[in-house]
C-alpha cells in the first residue's frame, strides 16, 4: 500500500505537533468549551414560545393523522342499500332459496325444516346434539367429542344445532369421528393473532373493534368442498344440521339449514356456508358483522348478521322442530345431548370495586343465568316429549384460568379436560344442576 514520501509525512507530523503546542498556549478563557459542530443552546427569551409553537404543530399533525385514519375507516365501511321488512321476509340469500327460517317462527313454519327426517320416516329413535356458544371455551366441547369417539360410545346424530362457537364445531360433530382431527385443529391451533386483526382504537369508529378476516381464514382452512359434499350426502339421507345467526336489522334469530345449503348444488354454496359459520361466531362490537347479499324481486341489498348467541345462547330446543310434525310424542326413547361450552355453577369470588371488574362479573352472571333458563326449558320439554336429557358443561373442578383473549395454553388444557371426560362416555348429567339439590 502506498504511504507517501517519508519527508512529507514527517512535515505533517511536525505541523500537527506545532498546532497542539499553539493550542496549549491559548489562555483557557479563550478556548472553545464545546465542539464547533454542537448546536448552540437557545437562550433567547422567545425560546418558550418557539417550543410551544413546535408542540402545537406536532399535535395538529397527530390530529390530522387520526382524522385521516377515521375517514379511511368510514370509507371502507359497507355501504348499505335500504330495504324493508317485507322485502327481508321474501329475500333469497346469495341466490339459494329454501335454506333458512326464523328460529322463533311458529311451529307451522318450522315444520318444513324437518320434513323427510329419517327417524320420522324410519324406525329408529331420534338423537339430537345441541352445541352452545362460549368463545374459546369451545375447546371443552371439541375435546369431549374427540374423547367420546375414542370411547367407542359416540352415537351418530340425526339433528345437530350450533350457536356461536358451537356453530364452528357443528359441521364436524355432525359428520362424526372422521372429522375429529379437523375439530381438534380449530380449537388447539387457535391463538389471539389467528382470530383477531385490526386496530381496536380505530375499530371504535368502524363496524367492530376487530375484523373477521383471520376467523374467515380459520373456517376456510377446515371447511372445504369435500366437507360440503359429505354434509350434502348426510342431508339427502334425512339428517339435519342447523346453525343460528342473529339478523340485527330484524332483531331476530335465523335458523340456517346447512345441509340444504350444501345440497343445493349452487356455486355460491360453499361461500354462503362459510359466511354463516363466521357470522354465528362474530360477537357484535368485538368483530365486524357479516353482510350477506340478498335479493327480493330484483332489489339487491345486504343483510347484517352477527353472533347467534345475541338472540339464543343455545338452540337447545330442536325438539320444537320435531314437535312441529306432531309425531314426537308417539316415539319414545329419543336422546337429547346438550354441550355447554361454559361454566354453569356459581363460584364465589370477591369482586374488585373497579368498573371493568364489576362489568365483567355482572356479564358472567348474566350468561350463566341465561344458559340455565334455556337448559331448564329444554329439560322440561324433553320430559314432555319422552326424550332422555343429557347435559355436559365445564365444572368448577376445572381450575385452569384463561390469561387473556384466546389463550392457547388454556384452550389446550380445556380440550384435554373435555377429552378425558369424553373417554368416560361423557359423564352426562340427566337433570339441570341445582334443580333438586
Amino acid at each position: 500500500m502506498w504511504t507517501g514520501d517519508r519527508s512529507t509525512n514527517s512535515q505533517i507530523s511536525d505541523s500537527a505537533s506545532s498546532s497542539t503546542q499553539l493550542a496549549n498556549r491559548i489562555p483557557r478563557k479563550f478556548q472553545a468549551k464545546r465542539p464547533l459542530s454542537a448546536p448552540r443552546p437557545d437562550k433567547s427569551p422567545f425560546r418558550f414560545f418557539r417550543r410551544m409553537i413546535y408542540e402545537q404543530a406536532m399535535a395538529k399533525r397527530y390530529v390530522w393523522i387520526t382524522i385521516l385514519a377515521v375517514v379511511a375507516t368510514y370509507a371502507g365501511a359497507q355501504q348499505r342499500t335500504p330495504y324493508t321488512e317485507s322485502e327481508l321476509e321474501a329475500a333469497v340469500p346469495m341466490g339459494i332459496p329454501g335454506v333458512r327460517a326464523w328460529a322463533d317462527a311458529p311451529l307451522s313454519v318450522l315444520q318444513k325444516q324437518v320434513e323427510q327426517l329419517v327417524p320420522l320416516t324410519g324406525g329408529h329413535t331420534v338423537s339430537i346434539l345441541a352445541l352452545s356458544g362460549g368463545g374459546e371455551h369451545g375447546a371443552f366441547g371439541a375435546g369431549l367429542l374427540n374423547g367420546w369417539s375414542e370411547s367407542g360410545r359416540r352415537p351418530p346424530f340425526d339433528i345437530v344445532t350450533g350457536v356461536s362457537t358451537g356453530a364452528l364445531m357443528a359441521p364436524f360433530a355432525f359428520l362424526g369421528s372422521a372429522y375429529d382431527q379437523r375439530l381438534k385443529a380449530v380449537y388447539t391451533e387457535m391463538s389471539f393473532h389467528s382470530v383477531f386483526a385490526g386496530n381496536p382504537l380505530l375499530g371504535v369508529f368502524g363496524e367492530g373493534l376487530y375484523n373477521t378476516r383471520p376467523l374467515q381464514n380459520v373456517v376456510a382452512r377446515q371447511v372445504d368442498q369435500n366437507l360440503l359434499a359429505d354434509i350434502a350426502v348426510a342431508h339427502r339421507r334425512g339428517r339435519r344440521l342447523f346453525v343460528v345467526t342473529t339478523n340485527l336489522d330484524a332483531q331476530r334469530p335465523v335458523l340456517w339449514n346447512m345441509g340444504a345449503i350444501a345440497a343445493s348444488g349452487r356455486p355460491e354454496a360453499l361461500e354462503l356456508f362459510r359466511k354463516v359459520l363466521v357470522a354465528s361466531a362474530s360477537v357484535p362490537g368485538v368483530f365486524d358483522p357479516v353482510f350477506l347479499d340478498a335479493e327480493t324481486d330484483g332489489h339487491r341489498f345486504k343483510e347484517m348478521h352477527v353472533d347467534g348467541g345475541t338472540a339464543y345462547p343455545l338452540f337447545a330446543v330442536p325438539l320444537r322442530l320435531l314437535a312441529a310434525t306432531g309425531q314426537v310424542a308417539t316415539r319414545r326413547g329419543g336422546q337429547l345431548y346438550i354441550i355447554i361450552n361454559n361454566n354453569l355453577d356459581p363460584e364465589f369470588a370477591m369482586t374488585k370495586p373497579k368498573t371493568l371488574s364489576i362489568t365483567a362479573r355482572a356479564f358472567n352472571t348474566l350468561v350463566k343465568s341465561d344458559f340455565y333458563d334455556t337448559i331448564l326449558g329444554s329439560y322440561l320439554f324433553a320430559g314432555q316429549q319422552g326424550f332422555k336429557f343429557n347435559l355436559a358443561y365445564i365444572p368448577n373442578s376445572f381450575r385452569t384460568k384463561s390469561l387473556g383473549l384466546v389463550d392457547q395454553k388454556y384452550m389446550l388444557a380445556l380440550f384435554e379436560f373435555g377429552r378425558a371426560q369424553g373417554r368416560l362416555g361423557g359423564q352426562w348429567q340427566h337433570v339441570p344442576p341445582r334443580l333438586y339439590r
